[in-house]
């Protein structure tokens, strides 16, 4: 009987204290529901924006100031080739009511974003960029996801181009003689990667390959030939002071140990392939890759001639009247080279100045006799101011342009 009692009473206190905690919780979650509204879980993100612990309208508020702040400091860079346009943050459209239904609590949540599809049109073709050329889809989607995240983006477009574009192809090429010391490269492959700097003198290094100053510079000239009608970034070039046997004017690279290198960098997102072949006895080098976006042409203005002085000595060695050519003047040059881009259309785009290259003239030196009791004074030579023909930019490469004699006697 007594255990009965004891039971019943043991049963009727679990009742009342499971009462009473129930009832302390629902009066906590009814508190806080009245006062404050659900609230959003530890954890939960819309994009890139904690709302852990705020309530829905609190939410919104604070992926809409952020989504402002964004308009306000971001910039969004589209990069072709050199060339840049900016798409303007008011391009961009965020949803943001749509991303706060799809919020999941305590989960992570994509910021919805979208970008206009005219103004995107009008950025890409503002810097010459065709939309056949490349996946536009591609460059939305990224734009978007870069917004979605309420980051600054810089894209490349020559990331973007089709597939079906990005055939590997000869796209410039240099023929040089076959310099003797040269043949040691007959059958050689460069690869220049992207971001990539590369330097004719460590690449020499690299390679256990020791050459003379002559045939380092040619073979640096015929790959600066090579990459001028590109958009690779010239670094470091010399020019001698007379012009080497071979070179063409206005490409000659001087490379010499320790003292003048040729350096140039790839600012593209792929490799090129620089190809070193002995042919007939020339030497070509080809670049090899997918073409680029721009189409470039190299041109140069009509050489400008400098006349050389005649310079006479005299000599107690010669006979009376006798002369003697002791060193055969050569005019001086300045050759100006152009660069000029234009879109796949055929359009043009711009003209830039590559290089100024001036090699000053060699005076002609004249041994005379003496002359019994006349005037040994230097006579008054007056070198001929005609203008010679102009000759084509790549000339005769064996070509020696000799200064004007005196006939004076």
């Amino acid at each position: 009987m007594r255990q009965n009692v004891s039971f019943k009473l043991f049963f009727t206190l679990v009742i009342t204290v499971s009462y009473l905690l129930a009832s302390t919780k629902v009066a906590t979650w009814a508190y806080e529901s009245f006062v404050g509204g659900d609230k959003f879980a530890e954890g939960t993100m819309i994009g890139p924006i904690d709302v852990s612990n705020r309530s829905a309208d609190e939410a919104y508020k604070q992926v809409n100031e952020k989504v402002n702040e964004w308009k306000q400091s971001a910039t969004m860079t589209l990069v072709l080739e050199g060339k840049e346009a900016t798409l303007q943050t008011n391009a961009f459209t965020f949803h943001i009511e749509e991303s706060m239904k799809q919020a999941v609590s305590g989960k992570h949540t994509p910021l919805l974003v979208s970008v206009d599809n005219e103004a995107l049109q009008q950025a890409i073709t503002s810097i010459g960029a065709l939309s056949d050329w490349m996946d536009v889809e591609k460059v939305k989607a990224q734009l978007e996801h870069e917004a979605a995240s309420l980051t600054s983006a810089r894209l490349s477009l020559s990331q973007y181009v089709r597939e079906d574009m990005q055939q590997q192809t000869i796209l410039s090429q240099a023929v040089i003689p076959l310099y003797e010391e040269l043949r040691v490269m007959s059958q050689t492959t460069i690869v220049v990667e992207p971001k990539q700097m590369f330097s004719v003198l460590d690449f020499f290094k690299k390679q256990g390959i020791s050459l003379s100053k002559e045939a380092m510079t040619l073979f640096a000239s015929a790959l600066y030939e090579a990459i001028v009608p590109t958009n690779f970034e010239v670094i470091e070039r010399h020019t001698n002071m007379t012009l080497l046997n071979g070179v063409k004017a206005g490409f000659e690279a001087a490379v010499e140990q320790n003292k003048k290198d040729f350096m140039f960098f790839n600012p593209n997102d792929q490799s090129y392939t620089i190809e070193v072949r002995a042919e007939d006895g020339q030497m070509k080098v080809a670049l090899v890759g997918i073409p680029f976006i721009y189409q470039y042409a190299v041109k140069a203005d009509p050489i400008e001639y400098y006349d050389p002085k005649t310079i006479v000595q005299y000599s107690a060695l010669l006979k009376p009247n006798e002369k003697r050519i002791k060193e055969e003047g050569k005019k001086g040059m300045l050759i100006r080279l152009h660069k000029e881009a234009y879109d796949r259309n055929g359009s043009f785009i711009e003209k830039v100045l590559v290089s100024e290259d001036f090699y000053p003239p060699v005076h002609r030196v004249e041994l005379r006799g003496l002359q019994s009791g006349g005037d040994n004074g230097i006579p008054n030579d007056t070198p001929s101011t005609q203008s010679p023909q102009q000759d084509d930019v790549w000339g005769n490469e064996n070509e020696q342009i000799k200064g004007n004699e005196d006939d004076a006697s």
